[in-house]
């Protein structure tokens, strides 16, 4: 019987290493609605983005494709939609110096709203 309750523990330790290890490796997704108000310096700010987005291992789900508003009112910003390997790295992403350096450019040609969230 107490060997049946070790082993039930240590099968339970095993199973919950096993989640916190799942757990980590959840991707996260940046979401962003952009209005943009200088299509030419906005322009040089997506020339920057996709090579500092890959340093961090992110890729485009969604960039500014064809939208449609199912419900609540219009969406009218492009759409943009970034996919990291983990919620660390989107923040990393995020704060890097690279990326603070081009979000300045994009902060004199649009304004935007950056939404991070976990993913499954």
């Amino acid at each position: 019987m107490k060997a049946l309750g070790i082993a039930g523990v240590v099968g339970g330790l095993a199973l919950g290493s096993a989640w916190a290890a799942q757990d980590s490796t959840k991707k996260a997704y940046l979401v962003a609605q952009i209005n943009v108000t200088n299509p030419q310096q906005y322009a040089e700010y997506t020339k920057l983005s996709p090579g500092i987005i890959a340093k961090f291992g992110g890729r485009f789900v969604a960039r500014g494709g064809r939208t449609v508003t199912l419900e609540g009112p219009p969406a009218t910003s492009r759409m943009v939609v970034v996919e990291f390997p983990s919620f660390e790295r989107a923040q990393d992403f995020y704060r890097s110096s690279e990326y603070q350096a081009a979000k300045k450019l994009r902060d004199a040609a649009a304004t935007a709203q950056f939404i991070l969230v976990e993913g499954q």
